[in-house]
């Protein structure tokens, strides 16, 4: 299998699946359709070859050589050395995992090409446009005053009042929990009392008793009949 991103960023040509396919093992979003095959060329060390994949979203590995390479291949998995041995060209190949100290060494080197992109990253910014100071989405007093100073026309979305509806909580809540509050959104009221209920006829309550000894008795015996209705 091949990561689409990987596909989209080398431009690489795909062409129709023979045998159109459904999974789900990739992502949480339902069933995906695979239809699309791409070859690709690789190379692990002096091992060099091509193998077709199936395009899906992967965002583990970008290319995920699984059973049909390992069929086309012969290939042997040691499972004690970790190691993979095939005959490519009449040419046995053997390929080793990588050591901790080069996984390392390949982390750091990668979180230091993603900083060195984040930085050399040119920041567009339009004339008279407002610049908000890190991730707040609120201008501030000195943000309007230098607008104000400028010839340039703007517009202000000025929130007077802050209401919580069931769809602003579709993105802090499980999805599960929010269809209930959707489903039974008559239930709850509109405003929360201000105290607790007033007092009923009969309250539901466990008078205890200080210094007295939990009771430690058998649990109830029961019939099958009278164990389902409980």
């Amino acid at each position: 299998m091949a990561s689409s991103e990987m596909v989209e960023k080398l431009a690489l040509t795909t062409k129709p699946h023979p045998h159109p396919y459904h999974i789900q093992w990739l992502n949480n979003s339902g069933k995906l359709k695979v239809n699309r095959l791409v070859r690709v060329h690789f190379s692990i060390g002096s091992y060099h070859d091509v193998v077709d994949c199936d395009v899906v979203p992967m965002e583990a590995c970008s290319i995920l050589l699984g059973r049909p390479w390992q069929f086309d291949t012969d290939s042997m998995h040691h499972g004690k050395s970790n190691k993979y041995s095939l005959l490519h060209h009449d040419k046995k190949i053997v390929l080793l995992p990588m050591s901790p100290e080069a996984i390392l060494h390949d982390d750091v080197a990668k979180a230091a090409k993603a900083a060195k992109a984040k930085i050399d990253k040119p920041v567009v910014v339009q004339k008279d446009e407002i610049r908000l100071k890190g991730h707040c989405l609120l201008a501030t007093k000195s943000d309007i005053h230098e607008l104000i100073a400028s010839t340039s026309v703007a517009y202000a979305l000025v929130c007077k009042d802050a209401l919580l509806s069931v769809q602003d909580l579709q993105h802090s809540v499980p999805s599960c929990v929010a269809n209930i509050l959707q489903e039974y959104s008559d239930v709850f009221p509109s405003a929360i009392p201000a105290g607790l209920p007033p007092i009923q006829g009969i309250e539901h309550q466990i008078d205890l008793i200080p210094g007295a000894s939990l009771p430690n008795r058998a649990a109830y015996i029961t019939n099958p009949e009278e164990t389902k209705e409980i």
